[in-house]
């Protein structure tokens, strides 16, 4: 481990002495925020306290306070890099933690941040395809997940859970309009009757092209529509017992991914993109409550259309055509021996992915489809000790196992050449941490956690073209591995809660993509070969900070400023080229004020968007002394203002509320990613009734 790694353990392990110290001579609370029950970190019910790897929680209030539109909106307070790869609403919608990035492929396995809903695999890690009309919380783990969830949770699992209806109705209906032709609609009802509960909502939205803050019109950037639905149900036998049912998905139509500035082979880019899943699901414990289980099956697709338009501006090539079926189930069972709880269970999942390719201008007669099978089956056993005399020392470990089994049968159609394939991988993974609470307020944790990424089916055999040049599958390929280390503290005093956590994470066979020259006959004289990158390094720091001021003078509204800051102290490949698309610093910082009596909610939010590297490696000419950053990407500050106020009570029938937003308040000029231009200062106004 590098000089650098041990001078910012030192330095952290320092900090917590001190805070230690600092912290006995303080007064306890009777409640504290460490004792909120989690279920992502060990797919079962814990306390946060108990938990070694460092989670981000957001509760429904929080989600309602925020003014969030999309997951994304929510994560970048957090301190969490946020990205789109195209226009605003586009539906690429990705993140970065701890230097792990989400893919722009469309389905799960490609990148290195997992998404679940209700703790299961929705075939894609596309974020803009969950809407919060029907979230209860989001749980994010920052840090490997491969224990628990398998392959691709290398940089960190984020977990939507969604929302169960309750004795006490309840309902909403919101109408809104916004800058640039902007519509929204979203409506929502909850209850329960009898043994049986349920929660439903839709949303609609559309909008025009938008203008970026230098007062430019961003063309091609408008979304037709976009509808999302989620159905949660179930039927209760008791307290315990559930039977339940979820139907969700999402339906993006003709979305502009923006103006398309080179127009080498095309002018504008338009997709269209579905995403629906049911899944059938029953949990259950016994009376006690120290024996839990859990079974469930789901199912759904993916699908996405990409066209082009050539230079004339009127005719339309089909760039790409997916159907992506998957189905999963999973099962599992937890026991409660006292001191000592294990959880052990199985994991099946199953792709079906169909493409066809037909080239990117109208002469380019390069005709592709690729039709692959990936299955997987995983199992996995958790366990953890409380010792001590307060039981506030807690020892987990856990291991799992994968086997994946990979067909191919990729066709160039012109050339009528057909690769198919039947490939076999496996990987072992384990994971140990540690929890110790010296006093109630206050929690030391350190992890390590082994996790992996699979190869694609196309990066291991099969035929596709970017632009002109093509990519060929490699059989060869080994998953992608690093080794994950944390160390850190959170801190729950009074109305303060601060964390602070130093990771390291080492990878091995990094897979990239190298130009080769083929004498095979089948393939063009230059191709791109996929192979596996010796390593990467990264290492960062995350710091967070909340309190309610209000609260520490005495008042009773809310009054709480906030700040979350990611720093990657180190992110570059065994070369020495810093991994490109990472941001150094990525920063959140706010100000929420709350008032139950007026019925007034107001956030303020800053997101900064640190500076992000590119790389050179066709010409050879760049050396890692001059790798420059990405111009006007990132090193931009952006601010966003909304509120919520109750305009009138209706006796015993809800309240009607007027929303109001003003995003980008200083109207900045920025891109999250490369060419991909965010919008410039734009107001949304909107009235909810709710019950």
């Amino acid at each position: 481990m590098k000089r650098t790694n041990l001078k910012w353990m030192g330095l952290l392990i320092v900090l917590l002495l001190s805070t230690t110290g600092f912290a006995r001579d303080l007064p306890s609370e009777e409640s504290y925020e460490m004792d909120t029950v989690v279920v992502t970190a060990n797919r079962t019910k814990e306390r946060l306290r108990d938990v070694s790897q460092n989670i981000t929680i957001f509760t429904e209030k929080e989600i309602r306070q925020s003014g969030a539109v999309s997951v994304t909106d929510l994560l970048k307070k957090a301190g969490i890099q946020v990205y789109s790869d195209g226009g605003a609403s586009y539906g690429n919608e990705g993140v970065v933690i701890r230097g792990g990035r989400s893919s722009m492929h469309g389905f799960d396995i490609a990148g290195d941040i997992l998404v679940l809903v209700d703790g299961h695999r929705t075939g894609s890690d596309f974020l803009g395809n969950i809407g919060l009309e029907n979230a209860e919380r989001i749980e994010v783990i920052r840090g490997p997940g491969a224990v628990q969830y398998g392959a691709s949770a290398m940089g960190g699992v984020i977990n939507v859970i969604t929302k169960r209806g309750k004795e006490k109705p309840e309902g909403f209906i919101e109408v809104g309009f916004g800058s640039w032709g902007e519509e929204r609609y979203k409506a929502g009802a909850s209850g329960k009757k009898g043994k049986l509960d349920f929660a439903v909502s839709a949303a609609y939205s559309s909008r025009d092209d938008y203008e970026l803050g230098n007062g430019e019109d961003f063309e091609n950037s408008d979304v037709e529509d976009r509808i999302r639905y989620n159905f949660n149900t179930g039927w209760n036998f008791n307290d315990t017992n559930r039977l339940g049912l979820t139907v969700q998905g999402t339906d993006t139509n003709d979305a502009g991914k923006g103006e398309d500035e080179a127009r080498t082979y095309y002018y504008y880019t338009r997709q269209d993109r579905d995403n629906h899943s049911i899944d059938l699901s029953y949990e259950g414990g016994s009376e006690s409550g120290s024996t839990t289980w859990l079974t469930r099956y789901f199912q759904g697709e993916v699908n996405y259309d990409l066209k082009r338009f050539t230079s004339s501006s009127t005719t339309q090539v089909p760039l790409s055509e997916n159907a992506n079926q998957f189905r999963g189930s999973q099962a599992q069972v937890s026991h409660d021996f006292g001191l000592f709880r294990t959880i052990a269970g199985m994991d099946w999942m199953s792709y079906e992915f169909d493409q066809r390719q037909d080239g990117e201008a109208a002469s380019a007669a390069r005709q592709n489809t690729a039709r692959s099978d990936f299955d997987n089956i995983g199992g996995f056993l958790l366990g953890e000790v409380h010792l001590l005399e307060k039981e506030n020392l807690t020892l987990s470990a856990g291991i799992r196992y994968d086997d994946f089994d990979v067909s191919v049968n990729a066709r160039k159609i012109r050339e009528d050449v057909t690769v198919s394939r039947d490939i076999e991988k496996d990987s072992w993974n384990p994971s140990f941490g540690i929890a110790f609470s010296p006093i109630d307020i206050l929690k030391l944790r350190a992890n390590y956690a082994r996790a992996f990424k699979m190869p694609l089916p196309r990066q291991m055999t099969g035929y596709t073209i970017m632009k002109t040049t093509p990519f060929v599958g490699n059989p060869d390929l080994e998953p992608e591995k690093s080794d994950n280390y944390d160390l850190g503290f959170d801190l729950d005093w009074k109305s303060w809660f601060v964390s602070a956590t130093w990771f390291y994470s080492d990878y091995q066979d990094m897979i990239g993509y190298e130009t080769h020259s083929s004498a095979d006959e089948h393939y063009n004289a230059k191709h791109y070969w996929y192979y596996n990158v010796d390593s990467a390094e990264i290492q960062g720091i995350e710091l967070g900070v909340k309190f309610d001021l209000a609260r520490t003078l005495g008042y009773t509204f809310q009054l709480e400023p906030y700040i979350n800051w990611t720093h990657l102290l180190v992110f570059e490949d065994g070369n020495g080229w810093k991994l490109p698309d990472r941001s150094r610093d990525s920063i959140g910082t706010g100000l929420v004020f709350g008032s139950q009596e007026v019925g007034l909610t107001l956030s303020l939010d800053a997101t900064y968007y640190g500076t992000q590297f590119t790389v050179d490696r066709e010409t050879g000419s760049s050396t890692v002394e001059s790798q420059e950053k990405l111009a006007d990407v990132g090193d931009a500050w952006v601010l966003d203002l909304s509120c919520t106020q109750r305009l009138f009570k209706l006796e015993r029938h809800g309240e009607v509320r007027v929303k109001a937003s003003i995003h980008n308040l200083f109207d900045e000029y920025y891109s999250t990613n490369e060419d991909n231009w965010m919008p410039g200062r734009s107001f949304y106004l909107g009235l909810e009734y709710r019950l």
